[in-house]
């Protein structure tokens, strides 16, 4: 729920945004149509105006052509060109009511009153004009009159109204970007403090998966019980082309007969005790490693033999003095293979060799160390 409505608000401005371009567009499509219903309006008041003209000449043409003594024919040609001219103007036009009957039975009148002339009966034409014609001329030409004012109002209302929906779109178009770019400079500003706020959690994100990768690193290359450097660290430890240095390898005697009695919680209480001891018996610039179960080995860093055989005596001797385990007081041994690279064997090898030496001192009955020698063993 709550995701749902961030996402709302995220795309609210933008929707607002896109309804009020819509609106706008809407707007000046209706001012389009106005002012295109207001030119429609214009040109109906122009033809209405035209028609009446037209009117005019057909009513003044019948005397004029009698005084200028033109024949009845000519003037019916004249005035069916006129007649020709209104009905175009006719069929353009919509909503004249009866106009077109109202012209139509004028027309009749005119015919008479054409016809009375071409037979010379002037009197009588006279009294119909008196009679039907300008009454009738007279109708049609307010109706006309009123045509055409009413077209010329609603093309004035249609602009008035275009101009009016234009400048009320423009203002309320003008408030809302107005509202939309302040509400847009405040979110680009909340987005400013929450992209800051963001880069400082990587940070911290950061930090604890460097702090996590070096503890799983850590991990990786120590024990987890004793916390010593590993089997995997020793193998980094151990220079792999070879060179000056020393290695003991280090079995625990007597170890499995206090894991059979006192359990493995006091087996383990044990191990940590023995790396304790390992640690004090070893150099400053030395490295203890367990490599597994009850087995040790020290990176000698001086390398030379003296150094190692000063190492292999002190951790003979540190475990060799009881421990105080499990409420009990246990005596343990040490055996240890000491061997001492000449610069030419490389880790590999160096461990194998302190094994051999390790495995001789243990046949031999436990306890003590014997180093390494590549052409025989030389016990100490």
């Amino acid at each position: 729920m709550h995701d749902g409505r961030l996402e709302w608000l995220r795309w609210r401005w933008p929707r607002v945004l896109a309804v009020a371009v819509f609106l706008l567009g809407g707007v000046a499509f209706a001012n389009i149509m106005l002012h295109d219903a207001s030119r429609r309006h214009e040109e109906t008041r122009s033809r209405v105006s035209e028609l009446n003209m037209l009117l005019h000449e057909e009513s003044s043409l019948l005397w004029k052509t009698l005084a200028d003594r033109n024949s009845p024919v000519a003037v019916g040609r004249e005035q069916g060109s006129i007649r020709a001219r209104e009905r175009a103007i006719l069929d353009t036009l919509r909503g004249v009511g009866d106009l077109g009957t109202q012209i139509r039975e004028y027309h009749l009148v005119l015919d008479q009153e054409l016809g009375l002339l071409g037979v010379g009966k002037t009197s009588e034409a006279r009294a119909l004009e008196l009679q039907e014609t300008d009454p009738r001329f007279g109708r049609l030409n307010v109706a006309l009159q009123h045509l055409e004012a009413a077209a010329a109002d609603d093309a004035l209302r249609a602009n008035e109204v275009a101009n009016l929906a234009m400048g009320t779109a423009m203002a309320a178009a003008v408030a809302a970007i107005g509202i939309l770019l302040f509400r847009f400079e405040r979110e680009h500003r909340a987005t400013q403090r929450a992209g800051e706020e963001l880069l400082h959690q990587q940070r911290i994100a950061l930090d604890t998966l460097a702090e996590h990768e070096a503890l799983v690193r850590h991990q990786a290359s120590h024990d987890p019980l004793t916390g010593l450097p590993n089997r995997r660290a020793l193998t980094a430890l151990l220079e792999p082309g070879g060179g000056h240095q020393a290695l003991l390898l280090v079995d625990l005697d007597n170890f499995k007969p206090v894991n059979d009695r006192l359990g493995h919680a006091a087996g383990d209480e044990l191990l940590i005790a023995v790396a304790g001891r390992l640690i004090a018996a070893a150099g400053p610039q030395d490295t203890v490693v367990r490599l597994g179960g009850d087995e040790f080995a020290v990176v000698v860093a001086a390398g030379d033999l003296g150094s190692a055989v000063g190492v292999a005596k002190n951790v003979v001797a540190a475990v060799a003095e009881p421990f105080a385990v499990a409420g009990a007081q246990l005596r343990i041994g040490a055996s240890v293979g000491v061997a001492v690279g000449d610069g030419g064997v490389d880790g590999t090898q160096l461990l194998r060799e302190a094994d051999q030496a390790m495995y001789r001192i243990k046949q031999a009955g436990k306890g003590g160390f014997e180093v390494y020698r590549r052409n025989s063993l030389a016990a100490a």
